[in-house]
């Protein structure tokens, strides 16, 4: 999943002298930081003003003033510059005093941002080039002159073309990031002035239980409607690059404790403890009193070698001295239930996992096993709009009962 384009945002430069004047307060303040005149910085925040449209600064004879418009979008602004300073910050070996990112930062206009958010969507010249409807030649100046400018090799040759070098992709992704922010500032713009179209994007984890997901997305959309959910399944691998490139804002599903990179964070919903699964007919559901010694006549359907499941149900195998041999192994939940519902197979899936809870069922033996937690997954620095933080509040609020 690559980082997602949105529509044009506002221009850098304009942002850029909103954001020193909403710091002091005053445009002549803002004009001897920005090297601009007066007249010039202001002609810069009515020109903003008429491009969202908004009402951002009240100018008095005591200084210049944000708006409740003004403080929203000075919030976004100012997360926008940070991660525009942390991405060049990535590309600078040392600069202690933060100057050097400073200067460069000032550089960066409209069309570095652009032209490079594209080649990340697109993974090379030719696609982002077609893309955004402009001939490749076009695309490579503003992408060469970035290059020139943070002095690092931002662009590798590949068999499509020419892609992304490493830093240039942990580049992109700040860019990315930073696009969001004004992103979501113009939708909380947009809300404060009554217009409806706020949206969010969840990814779900294939075991992560649907249904909960499901009762929790009803009320918020009939709270807040009209607006507009995505919700993308895939695995935690890709899941967590679609999260960290700003394609997803959050995780549902199931932690990994720790979560496998230092810029995201974790909160635990609920316990969810793993379960012998088989289907519903199956000859061990109609035995009085199961044991452990039932389960060794039957074969399982096991997961591949990089799922956690696979580790968890080896262990139960090897302590309850059960069948180990593999006749099928699957990364497929699909291709797992199907084998469940026409063998007499058993496999380990999460008590609350609930997609075909009508033709499976879960033994009643327990698993020697720490019960897995599901919860939300998000980057550490990431601020919600209300929209997305009212779907968490929701969603901690009406935890699940395993079996619910």
């Amino acid at each position: 999943m690559a980082p997602r384009l949105e529509k044009p945002l506002p221009s850098v430069g304009r942002l850029r002298v909103f954001d020193r004047v909403a710091a002091t307060s005053s445009m002549s303040a803002a004009a001897a930081l920005l090297h601009m005149t007066q007249p010039a910085v202001t002609r810069s925040v009515q020109a903003l003003e008429a491009e969202l449209p908004a009402h951002l600064v009240d100018r008095r004879r005591a200084g210049s003033f944000l708006t409740a418009e003004g403080q929203i979008l000075a919030r976004r602004a100012r997360r926008f510059f940070q991660q525009l300073d942390t991405a060049i910050a990535t590309t600078i070996e040392a600069d202690p005093n933060g100057l050097v990112v400073q200067r460069m930062t000032r550089k960066i206009g409209d069309v570095h941002l652009r032209s490079l958010v594209a080649i990340g969507k697109a993974q090379s010249f030719r696609g982002a080039a077609r893309a955004i409807g402009i001939a490749e030649p076009t695309l490579h100046r503003p992408a060469r002159d970035l290059e020139r400018l943070v002095k690092t090799p931002l662009f590798r040759r590949t068999a499509e073309g020419i892609g992304l070098s490493a830093a240039g992709a942990e580049l992109v992704r700040h860019f990315a990031l930073a696009s969001i922010e004004i992103t979501n500032g113009l939708e909380e713009l947009a809300h404060h002035r009554g217009a409806a179209g706020r949206t969010m994007t969840i990814g779900a984890l294939p075991l992560a239980p649907k249904r909960h997901l499901a009762k929790v997305t009803e009320r918020l959309l009939q709270r807040h409607a009209p607006s507009r959910l995505s919700i993308i399944e895939a695995n935690y691998d890709e899941l967590v690059i679609a999260l960290r490139n700003g394609t997803i804002d959050l995780i549902f599903g199931a932690l990994r404790s720790p979560p496998p990179f230092g810029d995201l964070r974790e909160d635990a919903l609920f316990e969810d403890p793993y379960g012998i699964v088989c289907r519903k007919d199956h000859p061990l559901t109609r035995r009085k009193r199961l044991a452990i010694a039932h389960l060794r006549d039957h074969d399982w359907v096991f997961p591949t070698a990089s799922l956690p499941r696979r580790a968890i149900l080896d262990d139960v195998i090897a302590t309850w001295d059960l069948s180990r041999r593999v006749e099928i192994e699957t990364n497929s939940l699909g291709a797992l239930i199907a084998d469940l519902m026409a063998s007499d197979h058993l496999s380990l899936l999460p008590r609350a996992f609930d997609d075909h809870s009508d033709v499976l069922t879960i033994l009643p033996i327990a698993v020697p096993h720490p019960p897995r937690l599901v919860g939300l997954t998000t980057r550490q620095d990431w601020l919600p709009t209300d929209f997305q933080a009212d779907f968490i509040a929701m969603i901690e609020s009406r935890m699940p009962q395993v079996g619910e």
